[in-house]
């Protein structure tokens, strides 16, 4: 079964009720069988905790959006990297804004950190305004990740497991935040809330939680 969130101009299609004692190891891009599976192993969680239903669901959200970018490199945990807003899509790049200069891709989202328990952190930069081209993407991926969460009849049925079109490291992300998501849920004993339940508790887009706004 598969779940369709819209995101800009660009579908993203994500699989559900993937268990991650299920994830198959896939290597279409002709990768050695030992550098796939020490890949894989690198994307599980180390440290994962029970989580207050806010935290949680922001976590997911954020993880979730820098999962849809275009990014070609392995993620390090604790290594900083930078989201832009670029042509409708996302991009997650070594490259800082001011590193830029005039050839920046996009506008500037923020400043990403992966985290040992394989979610990721945002740190949006404090000069955005509501106005901000980046805002208004921000707010409609959130608005798409809210109405597809909120069909869910748990944590579980939204998370994406195994998904065989995103790209390698991508793939093997999903996997580890997928297993990071669930053991968070079963620690907190929310493994059984709906999706409605985790967002009412969520209240203000967690994508925005560390912008101060400008007027």
């Amino acid at each position: 079964m598969a779940r369709v969130i819209r995101c800009g101009a660009a579908p993203v299609t994500i699989a559900i009720n993937q268990n991650d004692e299920n994830v198959k190891v896939s290597n279409p891009q002709g990768k050695g069988l030992v550098p796939v599976l020490e890949h894989w192993q690198s994307a599980q969680p180390a440290q994962v905790c029970a989580k207050p239903a806010a935290e949680l669901l922001a976590d997911f959200c954020v993880s979730s959006l820098v999962l849809s970018a275009e990014f070609a490199f392995r993620p390090v945990v604790g290594q900083s990297y930078h989201l832009y807003w670029a042509a409708e899509r996302w991009l997650l790049s070594l490259i800082g804004p001011l590193e830029w200069g005039e050839r920046r891709p996009g506008e500037y989202a923020g400043c990403c950190q992966l985290r040992s328990d394989m979610t990721w952190q945002l740190l949006p930069p404090e000069d955005l305004g509501d106005g901000d081209a980046v805002v208004l993407a921000l707010a409609r991926f959130f608005d798409a990740f809210a109405e597809s969460l909120g069909r869910a009849e748990s944590l579980d049925e939204s998370l994406p497991g195994y998904v065989a079109h995103l790209p390698y490291y991508q793939r093997m992300l999903a996997t580890g935040l997928t297993a990071s998501m669930s053991r968070s849920a079963n620690a907190s004993g929310l493994e059984h809330q709906s999706g409605r339940s985790l967002l009412a508790a969520a209240g203000a887009n967690p994508l925005l939680a560390g912008a101060c706004h400008g007027d």
